[in-house]
């Protein structure tokens, strides 16, 4: 095949990904699904023509111009995501994406909650008297005195911030539990359930339970959440320890660096949700279904979000192309 005979039956291509590099302008985000497939089938037939130039016309002009479009394709193609991604994309889409690939260590770790739950319900139902040992003192008095309703706003948003911060520093134990191949992990997520289900079983037996869920639910259900997402978190970090594969265990925690950070981030931001509406609005002394509304929309808020926005991203293939008599034209 002659030189002209070479650029006119290819330059069709190579226009085409000139033209996709145009509209990329340096990141593929600006790319629909379908014109990322079709970048990557352009520079491949870029990158093989580009070869062929080497070898047949290693000094005419349109090597040249094939050297240029493969490279600019290359660093397009295989630049690191994390050089471009903003802010907004990764806080509304990357980083639950991160949190739904720790899906089967959140099924674990909610399991273990419900399980040590379970547990807490047994024990206070059949040795009541000493399954109130691991009840804080504290909570009880508060409790039984009523002393939690009826403070000052002022007082509120103190109980608050002392909530979020305790709620926050528990939770960052449960993650980095994970560092002691993941007892200490499992040890916090089950004292969380167990207490959990002493206090619920207590307080049906005395006959405040209809108290006990106006008190709990509205932030409960949401602070659950993220101690399960804590938990999935260290379970992580236990795992590439006990089991790195073929990796050495450095790299395989530094692999599961970007999962554990959105587990660490999205637990923080809804404790802090949860730890405000636990100590500014839960003390307005809700009324039960007013209560379970709160929590079951906070919750099912953040799940939503789980599912959601953590599906990965599909791309939309093309139907196959038709062959052409161009595509039988031998070099």
């Amino acid at each position: 095949m002659n030189l002209d005979r070479f650029v006119t039956s290819r330059s069709p291509q190579w226009s085409e990904l000139d033209e996709l590099l145009a509209t990329a302008r340096g990141r593929t985000q600006r790319l629909s699904p379908r014109d990322v497939i079709r970048l990557g089938d352009a520079y491949r037939v870029a990158a093989a023509d580009l070869a062929v130039a080497r070898r047949d016309y290693p000094n005419a002009a349109v090597t040249q111009r094939l050297e240029t479009l493969v490279r600019d394709a290359h660093l397009l193609l295989y630049a690191k995501a994390s050089r471009s991604e903003t802010l907004r994309h990764y806080l509304s889409t990357t980083l639950w994406q991160r949190i739904r690939s720790l899906s089967w260590l959140l099924a674990l770790s909610a399991g273990i909650i419900f399980f040590s739950t379970a547990l807490g319900v047994l024990w206070a139902l059949t040795y009541p008297a000493s399954a109130v040992a691991v009840v804080p003192g504290a909570h009880v008095d508060a409790h039984s005195t009523g002393a939690f309703y009826g403070i000052s706003l002022g007082s509120r948003l103190g109980l608050a911030q002392l909530i979020f911060v305790n709620n926050i520093i528990v939770a960052l134990l449960v993650i980095a539990g994970g560092f002691t191949f993941g007892v200490l992990s499992v040890l916090s997520l089950g004292y969380n359930g167990l207490l959990l289900g002493v206090l619920g079983t207590l307080e049906w037996r005395v006959g405040g339970f209809s108290d006990f869920l106006r008190l709990v639910v509205p932030h409960g259900l949401l602070e659950l959440s993220c101690f399960t997402l804590a938990g999935a978190a260290g379970l992580s970090i236990a795992r590439c320890l006990i089991d790195p594969g073929r990796r050495t265990r450095t790299d395989a925690l530094a692999d599961a660096a970007p999962r554990t950070g959105a587990g660490v981030i999205a637990t923080v931001i809804f404790l802090v949700v949860a730890g405000c509406v636990e100590g500014v609005i839960t003390p307005f002394d809700l009324s039960l279904g007013v209560a379970l509304a709160v929590g079951i929309t906070l919750c099912g808020l953040f799940w939503a979000l789980v599912i959601w926005r953590g599906r990965p991203e599909r791309l939309v293939e093309e139907p196959p192309r038709q062959a052409t008599a161009r595509d039988f034209i031998v070099a």
